[in-house]
């Protein structure tokens, strides 16, 4: 099992010795109701074990979305709220070039946002540049009723057909949502989306270790699939 270590003698003497046999017990007991998936809060407690519940077929699974995507788009639209947006978008800017704009990557597509607000300047000038542009959507939502992401999605769902037909356009929009209900996985069904899950127990900051990530994989060097393939080896490694 790999072990961290936390160097801790340059702020013992602020603390005392007292104290960390009483810490200690305590983080004993933190570490064992979330391993144990105990204590409160622990219905949302499936991102403990994330990288080891990946289902069979997921990554290649992603692998092939994302040449497609990267194939047919210029610019591919991350429809989501809360953690889908800001989980995605964290990542993203953390690990691209904050200059990536002026020196872009052939092959990898421009990732925009919708579904973070209601702006209606915002939303008409990303139509505009959607007619413009060859583009895809993912569209990430557990319930498929959040106000700000339902709105953004009827709006560019419209769009998108418009522009390609319906045919096409369902080979350009990826569903991120539940597994079983919700309106966005009841319309994914009906329409023929490729379509990912988000786990039950997973939500908020955590998703973004999900297909929630997917927008990862627009990148050549760093697809979302090579993401999870290296959380997976860190959890092998536990």
């Amino acid at each position: 099992m790999a072990q961290l270590l936390l160097d801790i003698s340059k702020i013992k003497p602020f603390i005392g010795d007292q104290a960390w046999p009483e810490m200690q017990t305590e983080m004993n007991q933190c570490h064992s109701q979330l391993t144990g998936h105990s204590g409160k809060g622990n219905d949302y407690l499936g991102w403990v074990d994330l990288p080891v519940q990946i289902e069979a077929g997921l990554l290649a699974r992603i692998q092939y979305d994302a040449g497609k995507i990267r194939q047919m788009a210029e610019i591919f639209v991350v429809i989501g709220i809360g953690g889908s947006y800001l989980g995605s978008r964290a990542v993203i800017d953390a690990l691209n070039s904050p200059f990536e704009a002026m020196d872009k990557i052939p092959g990898s597509p421009t990732i925009v946002y919708a579904g973070e607000n209601l702006s209606e300047n915002y939303h008409a000038q990303l139509l505009e540049l959607l007619d413009k542009k060859e583009y895809a959507v993912a569209v990430i939502s557990k319930s498929g009723t959040t106000t700000e992401p339902a709105i953004a999605f009827r709006l560019i769902r419209q769009h998108i057909e418009q522009k390609y037909g319906k045919e096409e356009a369902r080979k350009r929009i990826i569903a991120i949502t539940d597994a079983s209900r919700g309106a966005l996985k009841s319309l994914a069904d009906a329409e023929g989306y490729s379509s990912y899950v988000i786990p039950d127990d997973v939500g908020g900051r955590y998703s973004v270790l999900t297909p929630v990530g997917f927008c990862l994989s627009q990148w050549p060097d760093l697809t979302s699939a090579n993401w999870l393939m290296a959380l997976l080896e860190c959890a092998k490694q536990q």
